[in-house]
């Protein structure tokens, strides 16, 4: 030791660690006595490694030197850096500190560089400090120009295996990622990692792994979380459960892998649901006593289906769950659960089969278990797919545990499993194999020339019921024809329906048969909302020659853009408290395009969501400006309901019980269809009825 270049005369008196070990070091003081814990990142399996560190007070700024294999903290008792070797004593450095180190103070904050021996330290207002490791004498110096950046909230960082910056993970309640330059302690933020839906975070220990895993243990739960940040958007997930503490500080060899344990159970759904620890598998420690059922076999990895080690090697584990009623959608399903042992049980199942435990697929919740077999009683969801999907279930000390990570005991048991539905009826509006068209004239809140090309929809409602209770309500949306230059998108409103009745996660649409995976459902509603498209014309071109979209003669075209959508309900809804059909198709004004000059004057500019156009005496979303109300040709009174008319009682938008034979451009609507006069005029709607079957076939369009 004593002739290893750049070690110090205290380092090499020192017995150092092993070379890069691989577990993380935990250092929290419960009692005025710091404690060493040695932490199993892959687990969270934990084990004290020594309950005498030499003083009585915390040790703080923990960093683990590759160089000479020690660990560096702040001794708060002497008040300056220590060195800690294998034993887990603290000795204290003669540092040799400048005024400005002197005016810090102690420090919580700081880590051991990988690419120098050297410690870096952070005090807020005071800024970024530097201990050369190498010298005898350990300078101290505060890198210049760093006070000026040092308005972080931050109770640990640490240094990147290879790039040379410090990472660290802010408190509060939003954890913002900073990268920190240590030459200067200039930081860069990339963005938010984590948000806590109650109370907040407090990340006392923080260390990378080679692959630039960033591992944030908070303070108050144990829970460790891990973010990769030289991803393009990162994110926090929760990795493992550690030792919980109100003062934690942490170190590790940055250049260590993070290895699965010696005695792990794993998972083995398909790889989606996350099995593999190389996704964050669920995973547990193995402790003898404590099992779903009597068996659980050890893994070096998950083995996800159709692969599962239950069948390559003959010893099925999962014997802690059966199921012997089988699950029936909007029904209760009984489980029979045998433990060995005494914990709490969660359990997750695909009720949508999208192939991943997400939180709304929680069925059991930190439930706690003792030695036997009992009865669980699981209620399946009205909104839940019917056919083949997954179930997991976990057994730990921990009650309040996710679908993936490490827990350091217990054991994980993933079921394939069969929903089925009976019972259910389907309704079709208007039927099975038409639709009903909904035509726009979108020069709202100007007259137009009522051709009423502008956009038209075809549509049809399928309605899905059992016992008198509607479970969810299907789409199918065409694009008929647009002879728009304006752009415009599309959506429904489900009146009377609230925005939280419906699963948002559960929805099914495509467009053109492509399956989705964002959201329709729009936020800042009241009523349920779900939105087709932004902006039709990203979906059609006028094509050769053509202006507008199957509106002009010769501009045919056998191409429909095609939305499929299923919303389904967390409640299911009685038939009578459905909204009439066909609900409320309405189109609206594509975010930051043009308009015409009344729409612009009514808001002050482009309008975008604000204007909406929908059927007569349909009311408008929250998202609707009222400022339209009365403007242009508008005639609309709110206290009297009537909505979307001008003052004649003509409507912007009209609904045709038919795939219609829409005008041609610039054709108005009672000159194609001349009964259109008689029946608008006839508030009762009994005159001429059938008016849209009587055309001036030489104005409308055909294919």
């Amino acid at each position: 030791m004593a002739l290893m270049v750049g070690v110090t005369d205290v380092a090499s008196a020192i017995e150092p660690f092993a070379t890069c070990p691989s577990q993380a070091f935990i250092i929290q003081t419960p009692a005025s006595t710091p404690v060493a814990y040695g932490v199993d990142l892959g687990t969270g399996s934990y084990a004290t490694l020594s309950s005498d560190m030499g003083i009585n007070a915390s040790i703080n700024g923990a960093g683990f030197s590759f160089i000479d294999n020690h660990l560096y903290g702040w001794d708060y008792q002497h008040q300056t850096l220590g060195i800690i070797g294998n034993d887990y004593r603290i000795t204290p450095l003669d540092v040799t500190k400048d005024t400005a180190s002197v005016n810090a103070g102690n420090f919580f904050v700081g880590d051991v560089a990988v690419n120098e021996n050297a410690w870096y330290g952070y005090r807020k207002n005071h800024g970024l400090f530097r201990v050369d490791l190498d010298i005898n004498s350990y300078p101290m110096t505060r890198v210049p120009g760093s006070q000026s950046f040092a308005n972080i909230n931050i109770t640990d960082f640490a240094f990147h295996p290879d790039n040379g910056y410090i990472y660290a993970v802010t408190n509060g309640n939003n954890g913002q990622l900073l990268k920190i330059d240590p030459s200067s302690g200039q930081y860069e933020q990339l963005g938010t990692v984590i948000t806590a839906t109650s109370g907040g975070f407090t990340f006392g220990a923080q260390f990378f792994d080679p692959q630039g895993n960033l591992y944030l243990s908070n303070n108050g739960t144990g829970v460790i979380y891990r973010v990769h940040v030289d991803s393009v958007s990162p994110v926090a997930e929760i990795f493992s459960y550690g030792p919980s503490s109100s003062s934690n500080d942490g170190a590790r060899c940055a250049l260590a892998e993070v290895p699965v344990g010696d005695k792990v159970d794993f998972g083995d759904a398909p790889e989606s649901y996350a099995t593999l620890m190389a996704d964050n598998g669920a995973r547990h420690t193995i402790v003898d006593g404590f099992a779903l059922g009597a068996l659980v076999d050890n893994e070096a990895d998950g083995y996800p289906a159709p692969l599962s080690d239950d069948a390559s090697d003959g010893i099925d584990d999962d014997d802690g769950v059966s199921f012997p009623t089988g699950f029936e959608v909007g029904e209760d399903a009984v489980l029979l659960v045998t433990v060995t042992g005494s914990g709490y049980l969660n359990g997750w199942i695909d009720w949508n089969q999208d192939g991943t435990f997400d939180a709304h697929d929680q069925a059991i919740t930190a439930l706690p278990v003792s030695e036997g077999t009992r009865t669980v009683t699981v209620s399946v969801p009205s909104w839940a797919t019917a056919g083949g999907t997954w179930a997991r279930f976990r057994l730990s000390s921990v009650a309040n545990i996710v679908p993936t990570g490490g827990v350091s005991d217990g054991e994980v048991e993933d079921y394939p499993l069969s929903i089925t539905e009976t019972g259910v009826t389907v309704s079709y509006y208007p039927s099975s194999s038409t639709f009903t068209t909904i035509a726009y004239e979108d020069l709202y809140p100007d007259k137009g020339d009522f051709d009423m090309n502008d956009v038209v929809i075809n549509l049809r409602i399928a309605t899905y019921s059992k016992d008198n209770r509607v479970r969810r309500v299907g789409f199918t949306v065409q694009l008929a024809a647009m002879g728009a230059g304006y752009h415009n998108g599309f959506a429904i409103q489900l009146p009377g329906i609230a925005r939280s009745n419906v699963q948002e996660a559960a929805i099914d649409w495509s467009i053109q048969g492509i399956t989705q995976s964002t959201s329709p459902l729009e936020d800042g509603q009241s009523n349920a909302v779900v939105v087709f498209t932004s902006d039709l014309w990203q979906h059609v071109s006028g094509g050769t020659g053509c202006y507008y979209f199957r509106a002009e003669p010769g501009c045919g075209s056998n191409y429909r853009p095609t939305w499929e959508m299923v919303v389904p309900f967390n409640n299911p809804i009685t038939m009578d408290q459905m909204p009439r059909l066909p609900f409320d198709p309405f189109i609206f004004a594509t975010p930051n395009s043009a308009r015409g000059l009344s729409a612009n004057q009514a808001v002050g500019g482009n309008p975008g969501r604000q204007l909406e156009i929908h059927l007569k005496n349909k009311p408008p979303t929250d998202l609707f400006s009222p400022a339209f109300f009365g403007a242009g040709d508008d005639a609309s009174s709110v206290g009297q309901s009537q909505y979307f008319q001008d003052s004649n009682g003509m409507a912007w938008a009209i609904e045709v019980p038919d795939t219609w034979k829409h005008p041609i451009e610039n054709q108005r609507l009672d000159y194609v269809y001349p009964e259109f006069v008689g029946f608008a005029a006839d508030p009762t709607g009994d005159t001429n009825p059938d008016w849209y079957l009587t055309p001036d076939n030489s104005k409308i369009f055909v294919d």
